[in-house]
């Protein structure tokens, strides 16, 4: 059964935002991924042996670390699960773990025999992205469904240019020349420059092992297909744009200020919609940094478990490749939450299982 259900995520993970199960105003969206990540968590728990096999892996005790300094956070903020905030940071804690099996099922079963088939599901995550840009470029309506509105940005189906560039970013990291350069176009059309910022940190640090003058002449091409790609009238693909980084600055600043408030455990794991934080309300869609969220929500017992657990998904990486990849994934965690969006989850543990000296 998790042979099946790995098969059925790598085909349904490129459809993103596209088989949303509960609805665009739900204020809980569930996607289907995340129905076979449950499944998926369960066919590793479902006998002694998985279990025991599960346990016994290093990164097994760094993810139940982070998971009970989260449930205690909760614990410490709230009477009970009841409430409804605190219920539905319960269901994201848990959503967060059914997503771990990822790794511990590519653990299990391998990479190899998956291989072709993350190709083609890249290719299709790569072949809805253009489709949208050239057929739907104006996707300002989706304000009205609760998404960011954008103009000849390449959103793909995550319906974000900035989460679309970092999967965009790492695809580039792995894929063989000349084939990235498809990728990287697909990038530079994202105007996301968060996922610029992050290809070219995963390239610096690959360079610094590999020493290919090549891998600095993909920057010269970013740059160049910048350059050279249409840039219609919009605030968007401005990349001079300082409305952003104002915003993000003073988002990041507020998580700074909640996080003294509570040093120790944080306001509870993912509750920041509560009213325990309603005096910082610019904080109530988020954190615009996945390690201010985890500081401002846990606290330093909760940093620590989520270090913990960086640390050793670093250290079981043995591709250098992935390990550029993971640098360009925890880089563009420092300007967006991305670390926690279910879609770079899939891709970080799948990174973490890439095989020494292969590639995607």
């Amino acid at each position: 059964m998790t042979n099946v259900l790995l098969f059925l995520a790598i085909f349904v993970w490129p459809f993103g935002q596209l088989l949303l199960l509960s609805g665009f105003d739900s204020s809980l969206r569930l996607q289907l991924l995340d129905v076979i990540s449950v499944l998926l968590f369960l066919s590793l728990t479902i006998s002694k042996e998985s279990r025991q096999k599960t346990s016994q892996d290093p990164l097994f005790r760094p993810i139940l670390f982070f998971a009970a300094t989260a449930i205690l956070s909760l614990l410490l903020t709230a009477r009970s699960f009841l409430g409804g905030q605190h219920l539905s940071a319960l269901l994201y804690l848990l959503r967060f773990v059914s997503y771990t099996s990822f790794y511990f099922a590519f653990r299990r079963e391998g990479f190899k025999k998956y291989s072709r088939y993350f190709i083609f599901s890249a290719v299709l995550f790569l072949a809805i992205g253009f489709l949208q840009y050239i057929f739907l470029p104006d996707t300002r309506y989706l304000r009205y469904l609760g998404f960011d509105d954008h103009y000849y940005r390449l959103i793909g189906s995550f319906l974000d240019p900035n989460f679309t560039g970092l999967v965009l970013a790492s695809l580039t990291l792995l894929s063989p020349w000349p084939i990235l350069l498809i990728p990287l176009l697909a990038l530079v059309l994202t105007f996301s420059r968060a996922s610029f910022l992050a290809l070219a940190a995963g390239l610096l640090y690959i360079y610094t092992a590999k020493r290919q003058f090549r891998l600095l002449l993909l920057l010269l091409l970013l740059s160049l297909f910048l350059y050279l790609v249409p840039k219609p009238f919009g605030e968007g693909i401005n990349l001079l744009r300082t409305f952003s980084i104002i915003s993000r600055l003073e988002n990041q600043k507020q998580a700074l200020r909640l996080f003294v408030k509570s040093p120790l455990f944080g306001v509870g794991f993912n509750t920041l919609k509560s009213s325990s934080a309603s005096d910082i309300p610019n904080l109530s869609s988020g954190v615009d940094n996945s390690f201010l969220f985890v500081l401002a929500t846990m606290g330093l017992v909760g940093f620590s478990a989520f270090m913990y657990l960086l640390k050793t998904a670093w250290g079981l990486t043995k591709n250098l490749v992935a390990r550029g990849a993971l640098v360009a994934i925890l880089v563009h965690s420092l300007v967006n939450n991305s670390f926690f969006y279910s879609w770079i989850l899939v891709i970080f543990f799948l990174l973490v299982n890439l095989p020494a000296k292969k590639s995607v």
